[in-house]
């Protein structure tokens, strides 16, 4: 058996010889670049070489070859329409996985073509009565929101995710800890069965189960009036239980010790070295988000402490660390294949491939990143990598926007407010600034200066010279003054009354005060006509 980039033979009933081979020598190639980043054999040519292969397996037939490549998406530069048709054609063959997979690419890509959302959820229902435990969760979510023409149920629910935490799914027995601690509609609130269900997760193995239960044990839980306090303050317990499971070789474990070893957290000494031990012990076990973690401290670099003297623990090595951030995304991170995006489109150590760029961004952002979705936007926006559409642009803005992203809200603002993608809306546009302006967006500030300045954002379609001239200020202080806004303060400033600037301090003042810095009222709503 073996697991690599996202795939588990283990899952893979009577897989064929020839695959698992393939598989093997792929996950020892990545061990041993894992091992000796930019120093081990070659991650790109490794993985491509295995992909060619597996590649003909499918073409052969091989239902696991063709769930693999389906599973590896973007890796192996497969669009949407390629990765349903494969995933299609193993789950004619009885692929479960493949089934599961094609049911959430159904979901995500389509969720207004009722077909295909019926498709999906008969695809979920066959491989949740092959005991498939995706399957299972998925369906259990079904029956809480009452989607894809499936009866709203959280008895049904529940039962589900009974099913699977008496199976040993620790993300089933999770599913249950967050129903009873948020309590839905029959099925009340309920602390304590919460917390049994939190802990037997964790001795599920379940990764994010025990970050939650080792959080609640590095502080205790705060005393409440009218409930006593369930978990009580004792870091040393949560210590243990990391490293325990890391003893057994739970990947996750060893990278959640990295992270208390990096930040100092439950009353640990901050030891860095240790932190890249702990990380490194799980990245040879293919775990996504230590790698990811490694990479990032081969891009910068990391010493031991803020010295100049201090030593160097991870030497800088952009190389190293796209050859990490490669081996992240094959084992699924969304942030991965973010960088990797970045990589190409900036030609940092690879030739500059603006369309590789876009397709890597795609798969991120995709995934909900909000970074990765700005990014996509822009390429859109100036037709890098992709054919120019604003309108997809705009889209994308919009999403990450809605994530509270401070630069797709700019970008949205100036969109809206230029009519790029659609009619000119001050209105909108003042409301994306303004939401970027309460991030401390010092661009976001000017932006809203000038609608004041000019009327744009006032009920009254009237210049407000006065609350121009506070943004402005407060865009200088946010961007340590910056040429550009002081230019624009001071211009604005010469042409206002001793009255206007008096009333602008007024404004200002008022706003340095509130807790987030420079968070200024929303803009009015114009006038109806």
């Amino acid at each position: 058996m073996v697991a690599v980039a996202g795939l588990d033979t283990a899952e893979m009933p009577n897989v064929s010889p020839a695959l698992e081979a393939i598989l093997t020598q792929l996950a020892a190639d990545q061990k041993a670049a894992a091992d000796q980043p930019g120093k081990g054999p070659d991650v790109n040519a490794s993985f491509n070489a295995a992909l060619a292969k597996v590649n003909e397996l499918a073409k052969n037939g091989d239902k696991d070859a063709q769930y693999a490549l389906g599973h590896w998406g973007v890796l192996s530069n497969s669009n949407v329409n390629e990765i349903v048709e494969l995933f299609r054609k193993a789950a004619a063959q009885g692929q479960v996985l493949a089934k599961v997979e094609l049911a959430q690419v159904l979901l995500q890509a389509f969720p207004q073509d009722a077909e295909r959302v019926q498709e999906a959820v008969k695809l979920i229902q066959e491989a949740e009565a092959a005991n498939n435990k995706v399957a299972r969760r998925l369906l259990a979510n079904l029956h809480l929101a009452g989607a894809g023409g499936i009866e709203k149920s959280v008895d049904k629910a529940r039962a589900l995710l009974e099913k699977g935490s008496a199976e040993g799914d620790g993300e089933s027995t999770l599913g249950l800890s967050q129903l009873y601690a948020a309590g839905v509609p029959g099925l009340p609130k309920d602390e304590q069965k919460s917390l049994d269900y939190l802990i037997e997760a964790t001795k599920q193995e379940n990764a994010v189960a025990m970050s939650t239960y080792a959080a609640r044990l590095f502080d205790g839980d705060p005393p409440a009036e009218g409930s006593k306090q369930l978990v009580k303050k004792d870091p040393a317990a949560a210590i243990k239980m990391f490293e325990d499971a890391a003893a057994k070789g739970f990947a996750a474990a060893n990278r959640l010790l990295g992270a208390i070893y990096e930040n100092g957290l439950g009353g640990q000494p901050k030891d860095l070295k240790k932190a890249v031990e702990y990380y490194t012990k799980a990245a040879n076990a293919n775990d996504a988000q230590a790698l990811f973690r490694l990479g990032n401290y081969f891009e910068s670099g990391l010493k031991a402490s803020d010295a100049a003297d201090a030593e160097a623990i991870v030497v800088q090595n952009a190389k190293s660390a796209l050859d990490l951030y490669r081996l992240a995304a094959q084992n699924g991170s969304a942030e991965a294949f973010y960088n990797v995006g970045v990589y190409y489109e900036t030609g940092t150590v690879v030739d500059k491939d603006p369309a590789k760029a876009f397709t890597f961004h795609l798969r991120a952002a995709n995934s909900g990143l909000p970074q990765a979705q700005h990014r996509l936007a822009g390429l859109y926006q100036n037709g890098t990598g992709v054919a120019q559409d604003v309108v997809a642009a705009m889209g994308w803005y919009q999403r990450a926007a809605s994530r509270n992203f401070a630069a797709s809200q700019v970008a949205l603002g100036q969109m809206y407010e230029t009519g790029a993608g659609g009619s000119v809306d001050a209105t909108a546009a003042a409301l994306q600034y303004s939401n970027a302006a309460e991030q401390g967006e010092p661009l976001a500030m000017l932006r809203l200066a000038s609608l004041y300045e000019r009327g744009l954002a006032t009920a009254k379609n009237e210049p407000d010279l006065a609350r121009s001239l506070a943004y402005a200020d407060l865009a200088v202080d946010a961007s340590n003054s910056a040429e550009l806004a002081v230019k624009y303060r001071d211009e604005l400033k010469a042409k206002m009354t001793a009255a206007q600037i008096a009333e602008a301090k007024k404004i200002y003042d008022s706003k340095k005060t509130t807790p987030a810095a420079a968070a200024p009222a929303k803009p009015a709503a114009p006038a109806k006509k």
